[in-house]
């Protein structure tokens, strides 16, 4: 049977299967090159592809905001068709295997297809199965009264700001599981906007922090401003624990050391599932120890196949898994990418933006602190400090609340899915820029 695509608007047969540029993924990442391709005048929309099964796209930094009260979900959702370059080809199918040695890709459905150039940008999936009686968990998340949630569903963001508006005191547990996942810091933005909303109603609450990790934070000079955070709001910090089962009212931790197990009681569960890359790409021989798409960690192409790019979550570069770091990142992708493809030289090996500012792996995690403060986080590669706004970076701004808040959602929504906003490159309004 012929397959069915779709163009923005309108059905259509495909006879044609091949494709100059096949991105698989249409979030962040994916949207960012196929806009940033056709705004620099590098391709037209007709010579890309892109993978994407969802229908609606959806700014997930938004769901802190969400579950801290501070936005509304509707924003953080947008049909497909509404962000995707216009007249750019969809397969809606999902991607069950690439042959890199063929240049072709399978999807669920059974098509094949083949490509010139292909990037990959499937981020990372959240992973339940990873916890014992995840089967209660999610039966708890779906139950609109159980005390559970998470940032990292929408719905479930939902679900947690009703519950904290709704609590009454007691324990508050909150779950940060191994690294990687998205936005590192999220996990604990929810516990500072949780306990401000708290104390401005005069709640008492006795709120607990369980993290994977040995460390508040990964680079010394905001682990310090944190862990000042942490003591000033007599938030519970307990390291090196790792949420192995949840059961009717209790989280059960295993102890990283010790392996030892723990019951802890709760009356208010935010749980941060475990995250992975999809699973095709290791199955396709792209992956790395970790089933991260394999890139060279200064031009983005993979360490193998020269015509094989990748970025964002689901990519091997050892850095923080953000929108910020994406914005960073596409730039140098799409320049080396049409550097080996169009003008048969080989890819620069610098991780950078436009020349003008230094991006080499680069990424910001901004971290809501209240529900009127904030710590922009920004390093590079190595946890080495890469600041924009050293005066406002010292401490909790209220400044940079706002910039988080209000600007990049604007800046995401009305200029990012064009290609014409760079992160901290700022607007790109010149082609190449």
């Amino acid at each position: 049977m012929l397959k069915l695509h779709y163009l923005r608007g309108y059905a259509f047969s495909a006879r044609q299967v091949h494709s100059q540029i096949a991105i698989i993924g249409g979030g962040t990442a994916g949207l960012n090159v196929a806009a940033q391709l056709i705004a620099d005048g590098h391709a037209i929309p007709q010579q890309i592809r892109i993978f994407e099964p969802m229908k609606m796209h959806t700014y997930q930094p938004g769901w802190t905001m969400v579950g801290g009260g501070l936005y509304d979900i509707n924003k953080t959702l947008k049909p497909m068709e509404k962000v995707l370059p216009k007249n750019v080809i969809v397969s809606d199918s999902p991607v069950i295997k690439i042959n890199p040695e063929e240049n072709q890709i399978q999807t669920f459905d059974g098509e094949n297809y083949t490509y010139d150039q292909l990037v990959v940008a499937t981020g990372i999936r959240t992973d339940f199965d990873q916890i014992k009686g995840i089967t209660k968990a999610q039966q708890y998340l779906e139950e609109p009264n159980s005390p559970v949630a998470s940032i990292y569903h929408y719905k479930y963001a939902s679900k947690m700001n009703r519950l904290v508006d709704e609590f009454e005191g007691g324990k508050l547990v909150f779950t940060e599981p191994q690294m990687p996942i998205k936005c590192g810091g999220a996990p604990q933005k929810i516990v500072y906007l949780s306990h401000d909303r708290l104390r401005k109603r005069g709640i008492k609450s006795d709120i607990h922090f369980y993290k994977n990790s040995a460390l508040i934070f990964g680079v010394p000079k905001y682990a310090e401003i944190l862990t000042d955070v942490c003591q000033r709001k007599q938030i519970n910090c307990h390291f090196k624990q790792k949420l192995v089962e949840v059961q009717d009212h209790v989280a059960i931790f295993e102890d990283q050391d010790t392996k030892e197990l723990k019951s802890v009681t709760f009356d208010l569960l935010h749980l941060v599932p475990p995250q992975v890359p999809a699973k095709f790409i290791a199955a396709s021989g792209l992956g790395d120890a970790a089933g991260f798409c394999n890139v060279h960690p200064n031009t983005l192409q993979h360490v193998k196949y020269r015509n094989i790019w990748s970025l964002g979550d689901c990519s091997s570069l050892p850095t923080s898994k953000t929108a910020a770091a994406v914005m960073a990142q596409t730039p140098i992708l799409v320049k080396n990418l049409i550097r080996t493809w169009k003008q048969g030289l080989e890819p620069i090996p610098e991780y950078q933006g436009n020349g003008w500012v230094n991006l080499l792996g680069y990424t910001s995690c901004p971290i809501f602190t209240s529900q009127s403060t904030l710590l922009l986080a920004e390093f590079k590669y190595n946890s080495e400090l890469d600041e924009t706004f050293p005066i406002f970076q010292s401490n909790e701004s209220r400044l940079m609340f706002y910039l988080k808040k209000d600007f990049f959602p604007f800046a995401y929504w009305y200029f990012m899915v064009k290609g014409l906003w760079g992160g901290r490159d700022g607007f790109r309004f010149f082609k190449g820029a």
